[in-house]
């Protein structure tokens, strides 16, 4: 990639035009808040170029045999209601991973990430919830895969649906724009390295166009479509410190309405989103970056002003972390409603209507004495009490329970 200082707008232009007199032909030009981005090719090869006026830098990348997503309008024809789920990862060891899926009119869903190698039966259960929604006589459809980062909560269940359930399943192609695997070793953290070595051998395996997004962009997948609002390549010159700032965040716009998909976004792409976007990024429904933990800042969720939000999260999680998280309580503050994905799988027909949004029944709960063990977080008696509470007010099945309840209170595992 060129990183260019202090460039304007007749430096852009004159770039362009560069490349188109040499025989590039441009797939699409777009001006989104003031900044400009083209798309060109010419044979095998790609060209990207983003100016953005905030901070007078144009980024210009060129690959060679890359797969470029669709770039213009297309339609999606058939009798299912256009639908934005929020997944229920299960929560019984672990509290972070996130799954999305946008199931479309003729019955395809578009997924985003998957879950943690922690929630062991994640890829069974993603695959029977779509199951669940697709006509007896059609294969299941997976119209497209978004791949946010490559931390192991969000690619994990991916790894193994490709390896487990991918035989009554076509998946049509994946977008992403992963962090090299080699880029570093995190604060000497062998497990992304390694977590993205392995999710880049099973899309190999499996074969299906692997889709690059740059910022700018606007790609287009069953009627859906998805503007690129940031990647890993707008931190450069600057050294991605934190993992999550590599996350691939898009804003989903479908029947009218707007949903932010952010991943696990952190504060350096947080301040690149407010700089670009600003008041654009208005949204009517807004995923919480990073499990609401850390990351984007509360001017971010401002701008958003989305009316529904929602936490990829345990309730035990995000009842400890709110007081302390000001972002989070300026993101509940500016919306009609909140939830978290721990309570059940929010479910948002689109397009959003507020009274619309429901929430399906809890399927799972903590176990508290592995999770003591495994991450030595301890609940009070009476806190184990409430979450047990709140999974039956959610519509959660007792004989599902990982650790039995008495009338009497909790019986601890010997």
């Amino acid at each position: 990639m060129r990183y260019i200082e202090k460039a304007d707008e007749k430096l852009y232009g004159e770039l362009i035009k560069a490349l188109e007199d040499d025989g590039f032909e441009t797939l699409q030009k777009r001006e989104p808040n003031t900044n400009l981005f083209s798309a060109l090719k010419k044979e095998s090869l790609r060209v990207n170029a983003l100016y953005t006026p905030c901070d007078g830098s144009l980024r210009v990348t060129v690959c060679e045999n890359e797969q470029t997503p669709r770039l213009s309008p297309d339609s999606c024809e058939g009798d299912a209601e256009t639908v934005f789920y929020a997944f229920e990862n299960d929560h019984t060891l672990i509290d972070c991973g996130m799954c999305l899926m946008i199931q479309c009119p003729d019955h395809s869903f578009f997924v985003v990430d998957s879950g943690h190698y922690f929630q062991p039966n994640d890829n069974d259960r993603i695959y029977k919830f779509m199951r669940e929604r697709t006509p007896e006589n059609k294969k299941v459809t997976v119209c497209g895969w978004l791949i946010t980062h490559a931390h192991t909560d969000h690619v994990s269940k991916l790894t193994d649906f490709l390896l487990y359930n991918a035989g009554d399943v076509v998946i049509e192609g994946f977008y992403q724009n992963l962090l090299p695997a080699d880029y570093a070793v995190w604060d000497g953290n062998y497990e992304e390295t390694e977590t993205a070595k392995k999710l880049f051998s099973c899309l190999e395996k499996y074969g299906a166009p692997v889709y690059k997004l740059h910022t700018g962009m606007r790609f287009y997948v069953r009627g859906l479509a998805f503007d690129v609002l940031s990647t890993f390549e707008d931190i450069f010159p600057e050294y991605i410190d934190d993992y999550n700032d590599s996350s691939a965040v898009v804003m989903l716009e479908a029947q009218g309405s707007r949903v932010f998909i952010p991943g696990d976004a952190a504060v350096k792409a947080g301040s690149m989103l407010e700089k670009r976007w600003g008041k654009t990024l208005k949204c009517d429904v807004a995923q919480i970056a990073h499990h609401g933990h850390t990351g984007l800042s509360s001017e971010c969720y401002r701008l958003l002003n989305a009316d529904t939000v929602i936490f990829p999260v345990t309730r035990v999680m995000f009842e400890a972390e709110l007081p302390r998280k000001e972002a989070n309580r300026t993101a509940i503050a500016l919306s009609s409603q909140y939830f978290i994905t721990s309570d059940g799988t929010v479910r948002v027909p689109l397009p959003y209507k507020k009274e619309k949004v429901t929430k399906l029944p809890d399927e799972t709960t903590e176990d508290f004495a592995k999770i003591n063990r495994l991450w030595k977080y301890e609940y009070t008696d009476e806190y184990k009490k409430y979450i047990y509470s709140t999974f039956l007010k959610n519509g959660g099945d007792p004989e599902k329970l990982m650790l039995p309840v008495s009338p009497e209170g909790w019986i601890e595992p010997k």
